[in-house]
């Protein structure tokens, strides 16, 4: 059975019958017939279609949306989410987006793996198109894996990871000696061409404000993107296949310089609101 796959279970003696999940399920909005009622409550009624546009889309949107917690899918129960943020995420959230900057002198030091688990961990939870979650990442997490990446690039030359050079490719991949790299990164899909360069750029911007929410320092880079993306032996180590997009990266490690406070920018010119 179709429940047995999704494992969706309704504790029927917290549901009210209310009809939230059934007004949120993408799978229902498109035309589908994934979530109905029987006897007062609801159940997944799809047998077919699992991961599909008009089967269950394994979002958990009905889960996240039970005023009473009485969904479970996925063998995801309502205790194991985290509940909605207070209100002053909004203005925690501003302040971290006026506050990052783009670092350019790090610590010589591996970023703490409980960090790095901790921001994927998060990450995992980002918007994808059609929840399907084919978006991959790659994270080179140490000065001496960050070494081989560039030899990898560079083949025979022997360049130090901090020797200063100016104005060349090899400067420009070293993301000013940041100790560690996080790519995110997709197979081209022939449908939706722009598809996975849109994901990458959302998985890119919610890394870069995960990273300094952590008080780690970040710098992005589409060049380095581009000279890694070119690489086979590259590719081959961070193990990124042919036929994947990649266009930015981001370098993050500990930040050598902290700032005192944020910024204040004027866009003004830039904004049109239609009202």
């Amino acid at each position: 059975m179709f429940e047995e796959i999704a494992n969706f279970k309704v504790d029927k003696s917290k549901c009210t019958g209310c009809g939230k999940c059934l007004s949120v399920c993408p799978g229902n909005m498109v035309g589908g017939n994934v979530l109905d009622f029987q006897d007062g409550n609801p159940v997944m009624v799809d047998e077919k279609n699992l991961g599909t546009w008009k089967g269950c889309w394994k979002c958990q949107h009905c889960l996240a949306v039970c005023p009473t917690g009485a969904i479970s899918v996925l063998g995801v129960k309502p205790e194991d989410v985290p509940a909605m943020p207070n209100e002053s995420i909004k203005d925690e959230l501003a302040k971290l987006i006026a506050y990052r900057r783009t670092c350019r002198a790090f610590l010589k030091q591996d970023v703490d793996k409980k960090v790095i688990d901790s921001i994927l961990d998060s990450l995992s939870n980002l918007p994808t198109g059609g929840n399907n979650q084919s978006l991959e990442f790659c994270v080179v997490e140490s000065r001496k894996a960050m070494k081989q990446v560039y030899q990898a690039v560079f083949g025979g030359k022997q360049m130090s990871m901090f020797e200063t050079t100016e104005n060349d490719d090899f400067s420009k991949l070293r993301l000013y000696d940041a100790p560690c790299l996080f790519i995110a990164h997709k197979a081209k899909d022939a449908r939706f061409q722009d598809g996975p360069l849109v994901e990458i750029n959302i998985a890119t911007a919610y890394f870069e404000l995960l990273a300094n929410a952590n008080n780690l320092g970040t710098v992005i880079s589409t060049y380095s993107a581009e000279l890694l993306s070119k690489s086979k032996e590259a590719r081959r180590l961070m193990h990124i296949p042919e036929d994947h997009e990649l266009m930015v990266v981001v370098g993050f490690g500990y930040p050598k310089i902290k700032y005192a406070r944020g910024v204040k920018k004027d866009r003004s010119r830039k904004m049109f609101r239609l009202s």
